[in-house]
């Protein structure tokens, strides 16, 4: 196509971290479909990620097999890489029937806890830890909850800590991420083994460890502890971080907004569903995600050679006006849930709906607690300096005058 490109997508500019929709706006406007500043290519509008999510055209990126070839440079001085084997078996990054085993038997396996019980005992136990606090974290608060519905999960020993969960589930994610530093890598790789570790040390028989071993070995599919461990892995990263910043974002859209808040309050089964996609969609803490045309494709006038790297943007696509009126705003009353905060197609979020469990069982719960609280507006709300997941690192709360009286 003619003439020069008026912007390219560059997660740098400034104060991308803090606010990304500005940048995406220009991007899916402007130059909706191009070659990033990283030399693959982008797509910001809600049509074509949605035609790409939907296609058999396309495949998902293979991380475990871009570690195997990374991992001779990142660990040349190193006896113990582990990046690939630990991300083998993550769903969302398998094609075929190694996909569709990995989500059959990560499905069956959760299926067989009570998810209700699991999350309104959490959600009591997160209230009443922080009951008495007059000043706290919002991500802290979302986080040690999610933190009760792993322990649950996994029956984890009461000697791992949160913050060691925390910990080890944030630098699992950022496995994931663009422009990673080699040493960075290898931090990631020894929290890998540390993850191992206390896998291993899980004995419970009624834990997620154990339904994954039975119901793999039920279903005939073959899968040795390495394996296990990987799926471990991954459902306990996506758990914690997805459902932390979810969360975390939709409450943050909330707090301080008193119109907002009481219609979340008053809403009945129905209306808080349509509540919820309308938060997942607004939020999105999944920014981008990516597929691998198998042949070579044409869009626009651009010719995109086979197997090449397609970054999806969700965020922009989930703001992107021809689809969602007003898209900048959160209006409840939106119909339909053509959103992508989850994907779409056969790669669609394997725990898309945990997601909207956890929501519909603990937002009310959340909010009754939170209403008494305000944003600290003398502490800035901060920002992870991550591309694929949009993840706040710190939004303080304050008790209201009205509510320490």
């Amino acid at each position: 196509m003619g003439g020069e490109s008026k912007v390219t997508w560059n997660p740098y500019s400034k104060g991308y971290f803090e606010d990304p929709y500005k940048h995406l706006k220009e991007c899916r406007e402007q130059n909706p479909i191009h070659k990033g500043s990283h030399g693959a290519w982008m797509f910001f509008r809600h049509k074509e990620s949605y035609e790409i999510l939907r296609s058999s055209k396309y495949q998902v990126s293979e991380l475990s097999q871009y570690f195997l070839e990374k991992e001779p440079y990142i660990f040349k001085e190193s006896a113990c890489p582990y990046l690939s084997a630990g991300t083998k078996k993550w769903a969302m990054y398998l094609n075929g029937e190694d996909h569709k085993n990995a989500r059959l038997v990560m499905g069956k396996a959760f299926k067989e806890f009570d998810l209700p019980v699991i999350l309104s005992e959490s959600v009591e136990e997160v209230n009443q830890k922080f009951k008495n606090e007059q000043d706290f974290d919002l991500v802290t608060y979302c986080a040690y909850f999610i933190f009760q519905v792993i322990k649950r999960f996994y029956s984890l020993p009461d000697n791992y800590s949160f913050s060691q969960i925390k910990k080890y589930s944030n630098m699992i994610a950022r496995s994931q991420d663009l422009f990673v530093p080699k040493q960075v890598y290898q931090e990631i790789n020894k929290w890998f083994l540390s993850g191992n570790e206390m896998f291993n040390n899980i004995n419970s028989k009624q834990g997620y460890k154990e339904n994954l071993m039975a119901i793999s070995n039920k279903l005939g599919i073959s899968y040795d502890n390495e394996d296990i461990l990987s799926i471990l892995a991954v459902s306990l990263m996506a758990a914690f971080e997805t459902s932390k910043d979810s969360l975390s974002m939709a409450l943050l859209e909330l707090i301080d907004k008193p119109l907002l808040m009481e219609a979340v309050l008053a809403s009945d089964e129905e209306q808080l569903s349509a509540i919820i996609e309308e938060l997942f969609r607004f939020t999105a803490p999944l920014q981008y995600t990516v597929r691998v045309n198998k042949e070579p494709v044409e869009y626009e006038g651009h010719t995109i050679e086979a197997n090449s790297k397609l970054y999806l943007c969700i965020a922009s696509a989930n703001r992107d006006p021809a689809v969602f009126q007003n898209p900048d705003q959160l209006i409840f009353s939106r119909p339909g849930t053509n959103h992508l905060a989850f994907g779409s197609g056969p790669h669609v979020c394997a725990g898309a709906n945990i997601a909207r469990q956890e929501m519909k069982y603990c937002l009310k719960h959340m909010l009754e607690f939170l209403k008494d609280y305000e944003i600290n507006n003398s502490e800035p709300i901060t920002y992870a300096k991550q591309i694929m997941m949009r993840t706040i690192e710190s939004a303080r709360l304050r008790k209201k005058q009205h509510a320490l009286s």
